[in-house]
């Protein structure tokens, strides 16, 4: 980028002036160049598990200073968690339970599990598979309703921040796909730092915004969602983590099992047609049942550990 340019995207992103999340710089450009999308009073403020817009992609903007690309556009497009509510993503709720046992086959087993935004209990009925006493936070009151009825889990509604946990009590704090969702991911690590004994570990996983899939595929990466406010890298990840007293023990690609008919479903944003087409000829091939595999290296999973 040249310095006139640079001096432009400089001038037209005007949420720098909040500084940067992460090193607090004022000098923030488009992620993508040129200007914004479209206004986030236009965004929608339903959220779904399973799906979000991405009208406002245009608008996603880097730290120069540290590398760290966010959405600043919080109290424009607020998304009402609390209200969410996503039948199809009960569907899936066995492929769900086999993508958790994978996540924690990074973590030993046993102890206590806590886990920030569980949904409807999937990663949590693994846990306890797992011989993990657990507890779950989760601002959906479907949601959080769903997991206590359905599965007898100990979930609480609400956010982490305002249910007084008490300190230094579990071995295991699971933020899963999660992070990218938060209005203020240091307040979050702070509060899941105290809430770990000493030593415990943090299990994260989040979209890679560094990835070379991200790189290659730019606006048209799965990842940029409109309710999708932070994009870590791998580095801007262990600063975050490592600034708030944690040590990064292992960040790896993790990839996940559903049937190739959610797969297809996720060609949607990509053009109807698309969709259609692809979903027709898994449908007549009797295909679209089959588990399928899929790891681009652009879903990062970290292991961090309490100081």
């Amino acid at each position: 980028m040249s310095a006139t340019s640079e001096s432009r995207s400089l001038a037209t992103a005007a949420e720098a002036a909040a500084g940067c999340m992460l090193c607090g710089g004022q000098r923030q450009v488009r992620h993508f160049g040129g200007s914004g999308a479209a206004a986030a009073a236009d965004s929608p403020a339903t959220y779904r598990i399973t799906h979000s817009e991405r009208r406002l992609v245009g608008s996603i903007v880097r730290c120069v200073d540290c590398g760290m690309v966010s959405l600043p556009l919080h109290d424009l497009a607020p998304v009402a968690y609390e209200d969410a509510a996503d039948p199809y993503y009960l569907e899936q709720a066995d492929q769900r339970i086999v993508n958790a046992h994978r996540l924690l086959d990074m973590v030993p087993r046993g102890g206590r599990l806590l886990e920030i935004g569980c949904a409807s209990g999937f990663l949590l009925l693994a846990a306890r598979e797992r011989g993990f006493a657990t507890q779950g936070v989760e601002m959906s009151a479907w949601a959080s309703a769903h997991a206590r009825e359905q599965y007898g889990l100990d979930v609480r509604s609400g956010r982490l921040e305002d249910l007084n946990l008490p300190a230094a009590t579990y071995d295991v704090v699971v933020l899963a796909d999660v992070i990218e969702h938060l209005h203020d991911p240091r307040r979050t690590i702070q509060h899941i730092h105290r809430v770990l004994r000493p030593g415990g570990v943090l299990l994260l996983l989040t979209p890679d915004v560094g990835s070379l899939t991200a790189r290659v595929l730019g606006r048209r990466w799965w990842g940029l969602l409109d309710d999708h406010y932070f994009y870590f890298s791998r580095a801007t990840l262990r600063r975050l983590l490592t600034d708030e007293g944690f040590a990064i023990e292992r960040i790896t690609a993790l990839g996940r099992v559903f049937p190739l008919s959610h797969w297809v479903f996720k060609l949607q944003p990509y053009g109807r047609a698309l969709h259609a087409a692809v979903a027709a000829m898994t449908r007549a091939l009797r295909i679209d049942g089959r588990q399928i595999a899929i790891n681009l290296g652009d879903q990062m999973a970290c292991v961090a550990r309490k100081k």
